[in-house]
């Protein structure tokens, strides 16, 4: 009976032994486990690098036009807006051609950010377009701005205010108001049956440059501006060099726009 005892008491130490073994086992496995894992609780998501699905901001406009200048390989000056009419919420980038005696930058409005020169903008919103052509000579370049003193060709006289007088033509089923600025001409069309809206067009030009300036050419520059926003073109030379600002719908616009060239 003693000997059965032992024997009981025996098997018993061994099996709580065993038992304390297994427990520290689970403990340092969990530890572990705790350790490759620092600060995961149960259903709580490991956090994502910063910034990850953050993009670019939109380049302003000066800084599109700077790279726009800079893309430009020419030996021109290159002369190009401060600034863009953009709608609200819309973005400004460009398509850009250039050699050394040429460069062309067209202007476009975006939805959203484009870079410069992206090939989706071939059906893209334009908003100006500006280039400048290299000549053999002043004379031929002159011949591009075409200037006309319309004191001396004449026509019915108009007062334009600010003590200045324009000039309406008529002819082919077109009226022109027409005056000069300094060494600028500066044209209105219209059709001859709505004369009255080229009149009002010319005030509305002459007001604005009043207080706004166009470039200042070497000799001459003719504007075109168009009732019917079909034909906007401000063309003006520096010396055997002549620029020109078209594809612009709007013709105070386009005025806007010349204004702001550096």
């Amino acid at each position: 009976m003693k000997s059965f005892t032992r024997i009981f008491i025996s098997i018993l130490i061994i099996s709580l032994l065993s038992a304390c073994s297994t427990s520290d086992d689970e403990k340092k496995i969990t530890n572990d486990s705790k350790e490759q894992n620092p600060g995961v609780q149960s259903g709580q998501n490991l956090p994502t690098e910063k910034g990850a699905n953050q993009t670019k901001p939109a380049m302003t406009q000066a800084e599109v036009i700077e790279a726009v200048k800079t893309d430009l390989k020419t030996d021109l000056t290159k002369l190009l807006p401060s600034e863009l009419p953009l709608e609200n919420g819309k973005h400004l980038t460009a398509t850009t051609k250039s050699d050394e005696s040429y460069y062309e930058v067209v202007f476009y409005e975006s939805v959203n950010p484009v870079a410069i020169n992206h090939e989706s903008l071939e059906n893209g919103q334009i908003i100006a377009r500006i280039n400048a052509q290299k000549y053999e000579s002043v004379q031929e370049a002159s011949e591009q701005v075409a200037f006309e003193n319309f004191s001396e060709l004449g026509g019915q006289t108009i007062d334009l205010g600010y003590n200045i007088t324009g000039y309406q033509d008529a002819g082919a089923g077109s009226m022109w108001t027409s005056w000069n600025e300094g060494r600028w001409a500066i044209g209105a069309h219209t059709h001859t049956s709505e004369g009255e809206s080229g009149e009002k067009l010319a005030k509305e030009a002459t007001e604005f440059l009043e207080s706004h300036t166009l470039p200042i050419p070497k000799p001459n520059g003719f504007a075109h501006i168009d009732v019917y926003q079909l034909d906007n073109r401000i063309t003006w030379q520096k010396e055997n060099i002549v620029y020109m600002i078209d594809e612009v719908k709007d013709p105070m616009i386009a005025l806007e726009i010349a204004t702001s060239i550096e």
